[in-house]
């Protein structure tokens, strides 16, 4: 047992003299333990992540032989972005009164996936001719990428894409749609029937033919009579003509069911004032000899009387009166091209195919540009305008259409090329008429590109464009500009920009965004609710709510709403499993079996 205790005793001696004779590595473990981040959350500011390490350095192991580096990374995911090398002590330090304090700003740029990484800080000392490595430490956990949610149209993954860009459109709401034409049927002396077994050749040719782009919607028929006697003793003369000939159109193939209404005149002076005021068989004075009997107080005899005195009497009825024996038919048109729903798909085809666009109007290219339902076929149509008819309407309707094409395409080359076209188009609109639309639609080309520098300036530039300040696209300008506030830090302001835009649960919930990042909880819970109450369908107003939930610690309400966002949106769901916001919450059962 003696011998046992002698040997103890040595080794703890021969333990005793190696530790006093080596480095004393053990010492330098906690080096880092003075050091801390600030904030303990990391937050995403515009495009990238702000950070201060700071600290102070143990004095007692501060030396002339002793350097210190310092390497602070982000870890996430499989890799790891390495943020620089700080030396924090040089060995040249002789103030043994203080401490060597570390305060050093880093700013780092945000990639993908960078939501669920951790700060870590490593070390490396040199104490003369060795080179110690302590333990590295955990400065913040977790990236807080709010801003993200905001809403701009963008497209989220298991959403419908979203159309992006404003069209300007024409109103065709006054435009004329209508044509009338109108035709003469002679009849015979005091007969109903016209010559021949159908309607004369004029009539029907066009009856058959139409005209192009028109369609017949309905025709009236108004029968009239002569002053002469063989007309005057049959008074329902007028309107036999008009029947009957209202039977022989509807005996026209096609015809059987178009409507056909009836009128009739007789015994009346004003087809007979028509034709006089284009008659040149008379002289100015002698016309006005007429014009003064048949504007008197008499009747349609008295009046037939006294015009039989004048001299040219026999004349003017023996040329005029024949005329009188008739029928009008006036056939109504409406302007198909301006009413057909499909006119985009037929314009189309014949681009396609090569065809000329004989019979279509500028405004009928427009319009079918804007009834046309796909990409493609606007794409087209634009086209088309933009060499015939070069306008800033063209341009920038085709530069929308270039845009959305961008915001469908999944290859980054091709999307780009898009992106390019379409600013093109729009500062070729801008060079034809300076207008806030295409300034606009530059700017949400820059934000697809994810250039939100020169996003800002274009959006911006639109709304000093648009002098109305009630202007609707005003208000929808500055809610993108609001959403872009978001994204360049601005929280503050960009609440001005909401209360002047359009009143909808995006704007909402962007508004209360703003807020929940300006640390003003109450108005983003007020902004939320709003968002909500305009559509419950849109699972991010519930979302916000659920950030406020847990700002405040109202488990109930967190759980309550995060579980009408995520039902509403799988984005959402997936977005909330990591969100550091909520990581107090991670290992609540309620909270996880929102995700089972």
């Amino acid at each position: 047992m003696f011998r046992n205790q002698r040997y103890k005793l040595l080794l703890l001696l021969v333990f005793s003299f190696a530790v006093a004779c080596s480095p004393k590595i053990n010492k330098y473990e906690s080096i880092l333990d003075g050091i801390s981040a600030k904030p303990e959350i990391l937050a995403l500011h515009r495009d990238s992540v702000r950070v201060d390490i700071f600290g102070a350095l143990p004095l007692p192991l501060l030396d002339k032989h002793t350097k210190i580096f310092l390497y602070p990374e982000y870890r996430y995911g499989e890799g790891a972005l390495r943020l620089g090398e700080y030396a924090a002590f040089d060995g040249v330090y002789d103030n043994t009164s203080q401490a060597v304090r570390l305060d050093q700003k880093i700013t780092f740029p945000y990639l993908k996936g960078m939501e669920k990484g951790e700060l870590s800080l490593k070390a490396l000392v040199f104490y003369k001719d060795k080179v110690l490595t302590p333990k590295e430490k955990s400065l913040a956990s977790g990236l807080d990428t709010t801003p993200l949610l905001t809403r701009f149209g963008q497209v989220t993954p298991n959403e419908p894409i979203q159309d992006i860009g404003v069209y300007m459109d024409k109103d065709f709401s006054g435009f004329s749609t209508k044509l009338e034409k109108e035709f003469t049927v002679s009849f015979p002396l005091a007969s109903s029937q016209a010559p021949g077994k159908t309607i004369p050749s004029g009539l029907y040719n066009f009856l058959i033919r139409g005209e192009k782009g028109y369609v017949i919607e309905k025709i009236k028929i108004t029968g009239l009579s002569s002053p002469e006697d063989a007309e005057l003793t049959n008074p329902g003369l007028a309107a036999n003509r008009a029947e009957n000939l209202k039977e022989r159109i509807r005996n026209v193939q096609g015809f059987s069911k178009l409507p056909i209404e009836t009128d009739s005149r007789s015994n009346d002076w004003f087809d007979f004032r028509l034709l006089l005021r284009e008659y040149t068989g008379i002289n100015t004075n002698q016309r006005e000899s007429y014009y003064n009997v048949l504007t008197s107080n008499g009747d349609f005899a008295e009046k037939l009387v006294q015009m039989r005195q004048f001299d040219t009497y026999r004349k003017v009825s023996s040329e005029l009166y024949p005329r009188l024996r008739s029928a009008k038919v006036t056939v109504f048109l409406q302007n198909a091209r301006f009413s057909d729903p499909e006119i985009a798909a037929s314009v189309f085809k014949m681009l396609q195919d090569g065809r000329g666009l004989e019979g279509f109007s500028n405004e009928h290219l427009i319009y079918a540009g804007q009834q046309a339902k796909r990409l493609e076929e606007k794409e087209r149509i634009y086209q088309k305008l933009t060499e015939i008819n070069p306008s800033a309407l063209a341009f920038n309707n085709l530069g929308v259409v270039y845009l959305n094409q961008a915001q469908r395409e999944l290859g980054k080359r091709e999307k780009n090329i898009l992106i390019n076209q379409a600013i093109k188009m729009f500062r070729e609109a801008n060079r034809l008429q300076a207008n806030s639309i295409s300034m606009h639609n530059v700017g949400r080309a820059f934000l697809l590109r994810e250039d939100y520098f020169e996003a800002y300036l274009a959006i911006s530039e639109a709304s000093g464009l648009e002098k109305n300040e009630s202007n609707a696209f005003l208000r929808y300008n500055e809610g993108i500009r609001g959403a872009l506030d978001i994204i360049n830090g601005d929280y503050r302001l960009a609440t001005i920009r909401f209360n002047r835009a359009p009143e909808n649960e995006v704007n909402f919930f962007n508004k209360g965004l703003a807020y929940f990042l300006a640390e003003d909880y109450r108005q983003a819970l007020i902004a939320f609710e709003e968002s909500v109450q305009v559509n419950r369908d849109f699972g991010y107003g519930f979302y916000g709510l659920a950030l406020v939930a847990a700002k405040s610690g109202d488990q109930p309400a967190l759980i309550e709403n995060l579980e009408k966002a995520i039902i509403r949106s799988e984005y959402l769901k997936e977005r909330a499993m990591k969100d550091v916001i909520f990581k107090d919450y991670l290992v609540e059962p309620r909270f996880v079996r929102l995700f089972k």
